[in-house]
């Protein structure tokens, strides 16, 4: 690969991947019903998620943070629209 193609695509990869701490499956699910609310101006009366088998199962298989211990697409999504903070992104 030549030297300057290389260079920026680990340029560009530098500023478009972000560090995770771990369980980002919870917070993207999280994150879009926080969005959801915001774009709607108010809690959603409900909420449906179309998700890839594998963030099913990554969902299920951690703690959703700040949910007492809780696991599942069910929280991550009320957690977030309910206390959720879009402008956060997925931080």
């Amino acid at each position: 690969m030549d030297k300057t193609v290389y260079n920026a695509f680990v340029e560009l990869l530098g500023s478009e991947l972000r560090l995770a701490m771990g369980c980002t499956e919870p917070i993207a699910v999280a994150y879009a019903a926080a969005k959801a609310r915001e774009v709607l101006g108010q809690f959603p009366e409900r909420i449906e998620m179309y998700c890839s088998g594998n963030i099913i199962k990554n969902v299920k298989a951690v703690t959703v943070p700040n949910s007492g211990g809780r696991r599942g697409l069910e929280v991550a999504s009320i957690l977030g629209a309910a206390f959720g903070d879009a402008s956060w992104s997925l931080r």
